[in-house]
């Protein structure tokens, strides 16, 4: 999907009343590749492990990867949202 669709898209689900964040979420984890690789890594470390729960044992490699895909979705839809045409809800 290119720069003018995908804005086209999240804006038409904002209008109607749908939460884009899925959609944007799924676009943007490609972006997040050496966060999820780690991730992954850790999982299957600790799930080769007697007792290990990957759940607790894989926080931060987790943390790391939702914040790198926060970061690429949070500013497509708050650029996309009503009142944000200048660039900056705060200004």
């Amino acid at each position: 999907m290119n720069s003018e669709n995908y804005k086209t898209e999240i804006h038409s689900m904002i209008e109607n009343g749908k939460d884009p964040k899925d959609m944007v979420i799924q676009m943007c984890r490609p972006q997040c590749k050496w966060y999820d690789d780690k991730y992954d890594r850790c999982v299957k470390a600790f799930l080769s492990l007697k007792n290990a729960d990957p759940e607790k044992n894989c926080m931060y490699p987790y943390r790391d990867l939702v914040t790198c895909v926060e970061a690429c979705v949070q500013p497509k839809i708050q650029h996309a949202l009503r009142g944000n045409e200048q660039g900056s809800i705060f200004a």
